[in-house]
């Protein structure tokens, strides 16, 4: 069950509080979050714009996965709707919330884990509304192996092409070695294809075996069928760097490269998954991920291109202790990356910018802080701009656009 706060002051529609410069909106009154249902109440949000600017969101509350929508760019927010009506253990934290697109019809995908057993067991599962919102279909189970294995930390991903990707760690083929007293490091990324607007789902196909268990999975564009994949992947016995790989509609994998070289020695999961964008100025793939290695310690930035097969371009973003769980955007040829920082007090969302297809960064500006709990930042991208996702105990759910602001949001 998520923790609930009996009663909570949170962002909403009604007077504007202004701190440092950086408008929010806020409550003028609290609001009860265990009798209510609300994106401010519930647990790791996920966001995304429509074709007409609407903006839809994902959330788990009480064992529930819901959407809502904003026509007012994240001040006032719809109704919550269940997408599964029977209570199941979805998975809601930063590394591992549930995911939500629209495409161009308007039709609404959902995907999220659902938590089969405190054993680190999970199933894929998937939703679509067809009618705005309105109702979504009985939830499905992508993973194809039947088994009581870990199959978790999904993505979710609609190309140019209109196929639906879905991606994720599994370890059905580490409980088959077990089977067989064989050793085997880690899991394994699989995925699967709809080509039908999520009627439908294609096997199971596996990436790569021993990826690490439990990191977030990063997809970019690789031309209009295609896609790269960008994760943590177990190279040798304990080292814990990332790779990425080329993945078809039909199940190939083109291209499979070691994307950073970290040389993190390991034994265990960092839950600290990549980012990843397709440059609008190379097409190379802009890069940030979080690293304890022999060689990088902190966030770091780096560019990889297929041709080269190397990253290239690599940055410390930020090497201070707590340093984590950073988000890459791009809009108007420029770069945006953000993270969250823990000083030991309180936590931050920091921003910085490339206007050079990430040759050089500017210094970076605070965009947020809180002294209470709070989710991993996300980007969300739109015509208009980026606007910083954001989820904590002190304020609710944030939606605000930051690529037009230089000002900061502060907790004093």
């Amino acid at each position: 069950m998520i923790k609930t706060v009996l009663r909570r002051s949170l962002l909403s529609g009604a007077a504007a509080l202004f701190l440092q410069g950086f408008s929010v909106a806020a409550l003028s009154q609290s609001v009860d979050c265990e009798a209510n249902t609300s994106i401010h109440c519930g647990s790791a949000p996920s966001a995304v714009f429509d074709a007409n600017g609407r903006l839809w969101t994902a959330f788990v509350q009480s064992e529930q996965v819901f959407v809502s929508y904003s026509d007012d760019q994240g001040t006032s927010y719809s109704e919550p709707v269940a997408v599964n009506p029977i209570p199941e253990d979805a998975e809601h934290n930063g590394e591992n919330r549930p995911k939500i697109i629209v495409d161009q019809d308007g039709t609404i995908y959902i995907s999220w884990t659902l938590k089969t057993s405190p054993r680190f067991t999970g199933e894929i599962r998937f939703s679509r509304s067809t009618d705005g919102g309105k109702s979504f279909e009985a939830p499905r189970t992508i993973n194809d192996d039947n088994l009581f294995a870990g199959h978790r930390f999904e993505t979710l991903y609609q190309n140019q092409a209109g196929h639906l990707y879905l991606t994720w760690i599994d370890k059905r083929d580490l409980e088959a070695h077990l089977a067989d007293d064989r050793e085997y490091a880690g899991a394994a990324v699989y995925y699967a294809v709809s080509k039908d607007q999520g009627k439908t789902f294609s096997d199971n196909y596996r990436v790569a075996d021993h990826s690490c268990e439990c990191c977030r999975i990063a997809i970019a564009p690789r031309g209009p069928e295609n896609i790269a994949i960008l994760w943590r992947q177990i190279f040798g016995e304990t080292t814990r760097d990332h790779a990425i790989a080329v993945l078809t509609p039909n199940g190939a994998t083109l291209e499979t490269h070691r994307a950073s070289y970290d040389e993190w020695q390991i034994d265990a999961c960092p839950h600290h998954g990549p980012t990843m964008v397709q440059s609008s100025l190379s097409g190379d793939y802009h890069m940030s991920w979080f690293t304890n290695g022999d060689l990088h310690q902190g966030i770091y930035y780096g560019k990889f291109s297929f041709d080269s097969q190397q990253p290239d371009q690599v940055y410390r973003v930020d090497g201070s202790p707590g340093a984590g769980h950073p988000y890459l955007g791009e809009f108007n040829d420029t770069l945006h990356l953000i993270w969250k920082g823990f000083d030991g007090e309180q936590s931050t969302v920091q921003l910085i910018r490339s206007f050079d297809d990430g040759a050089s960064w500017t210094d970076p500006t605070v965009l947020a802080t809180t002294t209470q709990g709070s989710d991993h930042p996300l980007v969300v991208t739109h015509d208009d701009g980026l606007y910083l996702s954001w989820h904590s105990d002190e304020y609710g759910y944030v939606f605000q656009k930051f690529t037009d602001r230089s000002e900061s949001l502060s907790s004093d």
